[in-house]
Formats: C-alpha cells, sequence, structure tokens
C-alpha cells in the first residue's frame, strides 16, 4: 500500500486552532512571529502568534481624531417612577406646609388682605415703610383696600366729604361749558376770597363747578380743623386774623393744608387718612363740648365703646343738624360734628346725602342752558347758587 503521508496530533491541533487576524488600528506588534515548519506534503500549519500590543498616542500614525465619550444616562421614564415622584412631591408639599411663616408676606393672600383691612389707615403709612416687599403689595392693593376699609370703618363721612373731579378727566365740552358759566370768574382770586383758613382751588386742577369747589372747600376744612385740635384741648387761643390782612404764617399753613388735599386727590391713601382724621376732630369736639357745663346743645350720643371702635357708627343716629359751615377759625370752638352734603329725614328716619352723581348733573344743565341759549347772546354769568339749591350742599 502507498504510504499516506501522516500528520502529527500536533499538526492537527495546529490546523483547528487557527488564531484570528489582529486588526486593530494604531497597534504594534513587537516580535517575530514562531511559524511551525512545512511538511513533506506541502500542508502548512500555523502556530500561535505571540504579540505585544501597544496602544499608541491619540494622535497616532492614521491622525484619527480622539474619541468623545457622548453617552448619557437614558431617563427612567414609567408609571411606577411617576408614582414614587408624585408621592415624593406630596411629601415635601406637607413638610413645607409645616414651617411657620417667617413674615406677613408668607401668609396666604386672602390671610394677609384681611389683616390689613383691620389696621388704621396712619398705620397703612408705618406699613408701607417696613419693606420694599409690602409696599408694593399695599400700594398694588390700594383701590380694594380703600374700598372695604371706608365700606367698615367711614361709609357716612365718606358720602359727605367725596372728591372732586380733576380738570383733566373733563372732556371738551364740559369745558366749554363751564367757560361760558362762569366767565372770569375763573380767577382763582374770585373762588373764595372771603375765606382765610382755606385755599382757592386752582382751576387748572381741579374742576370748577359749584360741586366740585364746594367738596374742595370741605377736604381743606378737614384738615384745618384737625390742625387746630391741640389748641382747642388745651384752651389755647387760636390767632385770629384781622379784617383784610392775611399774613405770611397764614399763607404757608393754608398751602400746606392745600397739598394735602392735592395728595388725597391721586392717592385713596390719603383721602383715607383725611376721613380717620376728621372723625377723630369730632370725636374730640364732642368729648370736649359735653365735658363742658355751660354748654346745652344737643349732639350726638357717642359712648366710649363708639370711639373705641374707631368707626363712625354713632353719628348715622339721629342727632342735630350737621350743616354748621365754619366761615372763619372763629367758630371751631362750638364746632362739633362737621359733616356736610346731608340732612335727616323726620318722616323717614334717616339721613339723606348729596348723591355722588351731583357733578355729572351739574355739568348736564350747563350744557344743556348752553345749547338753547341763543348764539347771539354774551357769555352767561349763572350765579353758581342757582345751578345746585342750597339744600343740596347742606
Amino acid at each position: 500500500m502507498p504510504a499516506t503521508p501522516s500528520t502529527s496530533r500536533s499538526g492537527r491541533h495546529s490546523q483547528s486552532s487557527i488564531v484570528s487576524d489582529v486588526s486593530a488600528v494604531n497597534v504594534v506588534v513587537v516580535g517575530p512571529p514562531e511559524i511551525a515548519n512545512t511538511n513533506t506534503t506541502g500542508i502548512t500549519t500555523k502556530t500561535k502568534v505571540k504579540a505585544t500590543v501597544l496602544y499608541e498616542d491619540d494622535a497616532g500614525a492614521d491622525g484619527l481624531e480622539p474619541l468623545v465619550d457622548l453617552t448619557q444616562a437614558i431617563p427612567l421614564h414609567s408609571k411606577k417612577t411617576d408614582r414614587k415622584q408624585k408621592r415624593r412631591d406630596k411629601k415635601e408639599a406637607k413638610r413645607a406646609s409645616t414651617v411657620p411663616p417667617r413674615g406677613m408676606l408668607d401668609l396666604p393672600y386672602e390671610l394677609l388682605y384681611s389683616i390689613i383691612t383691620l389696621v388704621e389707615p396712619r398705620e397703612l403709612f408705618v406699613l408701607c415703610r417696613v419693606n420694599k416687599s409690602l409696599r408694593n403689595f399695599i400700594l398694588s392693593q390700594e383701590h380694594l383696600l380703600t374700598r372695604d376699609i371706608i365700606a367698615w370703618r367711614y361709609p357716612a363721612l365718606s358720602k359727605c366729604f367725596r372728591l372732586p373731579v380733576l380738570a383733566q378727566d373733563l372732556d371738551e365740552n364740559a369745558r366749554r361749558a363751564l367757560n361760558e358759566a362762569y366767565g372770569d370768574a375763573l380767577s382763582p382770586r374770585r373762588v373764595n376770597a372771603n375765606y382765610k383758613h382755606v385755599q382757592s382751588p386752582d382751576p387748572s386742577l381741579v374742576c370748577f363747578c359749584y360741586t366740585c369747589r364746594l367738596r374742595w372747600i370741605f377736604l381743606c376744612i378737614i384738615v384745618d380743623f384737625a390742625h387746630w385740635q391741640h389748641h382747642l384741648d388745651n384752651g389755647l387761643p387760636i390767632p385770629t386774623i384781622p379784617r383784610g390782612a392775611d399774613p405770611d404764617w397764614n399763607k404757608k399753613l393754608v398751602a400746606e393744608h392745600a397739598q394735602v388735599v392735592v395728595k388725597a386727590l391721586h392717592s385713596q391713601l390719603w383721602y383715607v387718612r383725611l376721613l380717620q382724621a376728621h372723625l377723630s376732630s369730632i370725636t374730640r369736639s364732642i368729648r370736649r363740648n359735653t365735658a363742658n357745663q355751660g354748654n346745652r346743645r344737643s349732639r350726638f350720643r357717642m359712648t366710649p365703646s363708639d370711639v373705641a371702635s374707631g368707626t363712625d357708627a354713632f353719628l348715622d343716629r339721629s342727632g342735630p343738624p350737621t350743616v354748621d359751615f365754619p366761615y372763619n377759625r372763629d367758630s371751631y370752638d362750638m364746632l362739633e360734628a362737621f359733616m356736610p352734603s346731608r340732612s335727616w329725614i323726620k318722616d323717614d328716619g334717616k339721613w339723606v346725602y348729596v348723591p355722588a352723581d351731583q357733578h355729572e348733573r351739574e355739568l348736564r344743565l350747563l350744557e344743556r342752558q348752553r345749547q338753547e341759549a341763543p348764539s347771539s347772546t354774551a357769555v352767561s354769568q349763572t350765579p353758581p347758587a342757582a345751578l345746585v339749591p342750597r339744600s343740596m350742599i347742606f
């Protein structure tokens, strides 16, 4: 038999275990490979390649850029994780609610608003000086706060002392009707020249209708009457002004009082502050005249609880007329409850006030008179007293 080439056991083993090629980038093989000899039959056997692999720097021979790791964590989103997150948020909210508030601004809006409405108007100005946040809150809610304070503390005083309409809020027809109705009477020196304790209203600032002029005068009397309360309580005489004279100290004092009224025209906080000052003047006057045994005049019934309440509820009771207009400071001594623009109706048993739209009624009357008047007539000089009956104002 022909001799069959025999393959050794080591050769067969080397054929079955062929080592894969090392094809990595940037590798260097160090050392010569060990290759088996070829047998007589021409079959080549491969042996294991022993190599040492060295990684070169990032800027290798091939010039490849370094790899940047852009792997990110896969966000977990499932119903189970959502439920866990909700339970975690609920616990944190519960833990935060148990923390006591550190200041007034940490309170809920409704609670903070209710607390501020209980504060007196004088203390509102103090709160505005606490910090900027509290000041911004009060000023942003000024209209609502003053509305609730007036409805609770000064419902009667607010109907007697209304704010005059600003001149900038008048339309062109109203301006023309006022100019034709009063003519040169718009000069400030002819408004209330006989009043030394009240500054004349500025036609460029407030409306010059009869209703608005009275409202301006009433507000100025509030400030002036409150200024002399210390003299009246202590029995000190109020300086008198000779007839035809107008000293500098009085001009300065009247101008300062007018500036306070101007502030009330542009800020509801100042307007409520005026109402509080006048209520204090009324209570002090009633208490002072009650202690005077020689004064037998009828007056409003006022108890200590009425004074402590800080409201004008006792002024809604039946009492003497409140139309005593102080034409000068000499009448401050006997002046008690100065509340104009209202009258007591005995049959109904209640006070009746001048309507809030009296200004609009007067302007409509002036415009109607202007339309009905012939165009060839001169400028009408209708006296202010003829436009609004005296009984509707005092």
